[in-house]
């Protein structure tokens, strides 16, 4: 195990954390808690930007999400970005361990309804040992019956197995609500779907540093107008060159001229093959104009994008900085994937009336 020192040559004990925040509620508070338990002298969080794995528009902007984290009392907040998070579960999971790996991590703490980390191992000794197709397929078919937290899970242990991280996973259970559960069991603790499909419990469901925000939530039906003008003047051709549009389905894309609001397109679209999470992030990357060669050209990321630190966390980055790669602000050419999240910005505070492109270029939040 890497093992790292603070200025003054004593050992350090990280925790790193992969996080949505969509929203930052009581339930994180809670995990946050089990995490200091562990007495780190370091907490460092992958966040996904402004829009999650699932293609969601988070409620709140990345710049708003990593002021509540650390709030909270994380010590570095570093993105994961778009093109890194918007994908399946394997890829998003992968990108986010290979960051934390980067920063020096001895442990990864995650959530989960199971609470059984033999329950990953068994399922990657199947993985590994499968030959034959067909045996291929069941453990694809037995990693999708888990939970949702449990399915990330068994992805971030696999990418340490794969790529031999000595990094530690470790899971605390998750109590009284489920990832998608859609409903209140308790006053105080909610999913963060049932708090998104209810906003108006935001102030019952989330900590008060985040529920002071509520005037800075962002709409994701706003977006629908957009995608549709974005569909209906896109020729055949240029809709198929988009990431995440399969071939054949542009055809179908056109029919959006016939619906009102983004839920029911995507349940239009959906069926066995296309899943609503997929079809919900292939709207996101039409929305976004972001095309399969500009994607296919581009090498995995190999630096960091800080949004923000505690003066703690500002001091471990000075002392690691000349092993990695950091971004702390940005602007056009530093790197392609960094180069989307500029436009994501752009195109973002166009609909919303944000600052974030500004804040793009500024230094990462301190406090």
């Amino acid at each position: 195990m890497k093992i790292r020192y603070n200025y003054f040559g004593d050992t350090m004990k990280i925790i790193g954390m992969i996080v949505e925040y969509n929203p930052l509620h009581n339930g994180h508070l809670i995990h946050f808690k089990k995490i200091k338990e562990k007495n780190p002298d370091l907490v460092i969080a992958v966040m996904s930007s402004s829009f999650s794995m699932r293609g969601d528009l988070s409620i709140f902007d990345k710049f708003k999400k990593t002021n509540q984290a650390l709030t909270l009392g994380i010590d570095i907040v570093v993105e994961l970005p778009l093109l890194e998070s918007m994908q399946r579960a394997d890829i998003f999971s992968l990108n986010a361990v290979r960051l934390l790996h980067d920063l020096g991590v001895d442990e990864i703490v995650i959530g989960s309804e199971n609470n059984d980390l033999s329950l990953y191992e068994k399922l990657y000794q199947d993985d590994i040992q499968s030959k034959s197709k067909e045996k291929s397929l069941k453990v694809t078919s037995n990693v999708s019956n888990l939970s949702s937290n449990d399915t990330l899970g068994y992805y971030y242990y696999k990418a340490i197995k794969d790529n031999d991280y000595q990094i530690l996973l470790s899971t605390i259970k998750r109590e009284i609500s489920e990832y998608n559960d859609l409903t209140f069991h308790h006053e105080k603790i909610a999913s963060a779907t049932s708090i998104r499909n209810n906003i108006n419990y935001i102030d019952q469901y989330t900590p008060s540093f985040v529920s002071k925000d509520k005037d800075f939530i962002l709409n994701e039906e706003k977006l629908f107008d957009y995608i549709k003008y974005k569909i209906l003047s896109t020729s055949l051709s240029d809709l198929a060159n988009i990431f995440f549009v399969d071939e054949g389905i542009e055809y179908k894309l056109k029919d959006i001229k016939d619906f009102k609001d983004l839920d029911s397109f995507i349940n239009y679209l959906s069926n066995k093959k296309y899943t609503k999470t997929r079809m919900k992030r292939m709207l996101m990357y039409i929305l976004l104009n972001i095309k399969k060669d500009e994607v296919n050209k581009i090498e995995n990321s190999s630096f960091i994008r800080v949004l923000g630190y505690s003066k703690k966390g500002k001091d471990y980055l000075s002392q690691i900085k000349h092993n990695l790669t950091l971004y702390t602000n940005i602007k056009e050419g530093l790197h392609p994937i960094l180069d989307i999240e500029l436009k994501v910005s752009k195109i973002l505070d166009s609909i919303y009336n944000l600052d974030l492109l500004k804040q793009e270029q500024k230094g990462p939040i301190l406090r």
